[in-house]
């Protein structure tokens, strides 16, 4: 079979035979050498400043433009912003699943019914540390009942969201005027 090989002596994916040329060899620098100046005393123990000392080199951070330090600062505080509007989102859910189960334990909602059932086991988790605090009064046993717990933990949950709520603000907003 014939192929176009535009050089013909060479073989297709043969290897190069010489070894590549030496590099030159790099030349060794010196540092440069600082200015001579005499020092000068004011005072036995404190020696005057250099005035032509090399500067010595900023933080990192300095590089960044002030638009890009801004623009860093929006982001992070868009950040905590959405989290704290996550955390109110929970809330506003935690909240309204605890006062429907609350609900219902006062109408007496049969637990076997499917939507009954999974909403006391759905809410079963965050009322556990609540569970006991005060005895339920039972209105119509066995379904019906005044669930203080439940009460008592929306109460609870409230707070605490609300103060962590609060703390997260702190991170973004700007220090008050001290009151005169």
């Amino acid at each position: 079979m014939y192929y176009n090989n535009p050089f013909p002596e060479e073989s297709i994916g043969a290897q190069p035979t010489e070894a590549y040329p030496p590099m030159e060899e790099l030349q060794v620098r010196q540092p440069p050498k600082p200015p001579y100046q005499p020092q000068t005393y004011a005072s036995p123990t404190v020696p005057q400043p250099i005035t032509d000392a090399p500067q010595m080199l900023e933080p990192a951070d300095s590089f960044i433009s002030e638009g890009e330090r801004q623009k860093k600062a929006m982001t992070v505080r868009f950040a905590i912003g959405k989290f704290n509007d996550y955390l109110l989102w929970f809330l506003t859910v935690l909240e309204t699943v605890l006062a429907i189960r609350f609900l219902l334990q006062l109408i007496g909602a049969d637990p076997n019914n499917p939507f009954a059932g999974f909403l006391y086991a759905l809410t079963s988790i965050p009322l556990l540390p609540f569970q006991g605090i005060v005895k339920s009064p039972s209105i119509h046993p066995p379904n019906q009942s005044f669930e203080f717990s439940t009460l008592i933990a929306i109460i609870i949950y409230y707070l605490v969201f609300y103060a962590l709520r609060r703390f997260i603000r702190l991170l973004v907003s700007s220090p008050e005027d001290p009151v005169e």
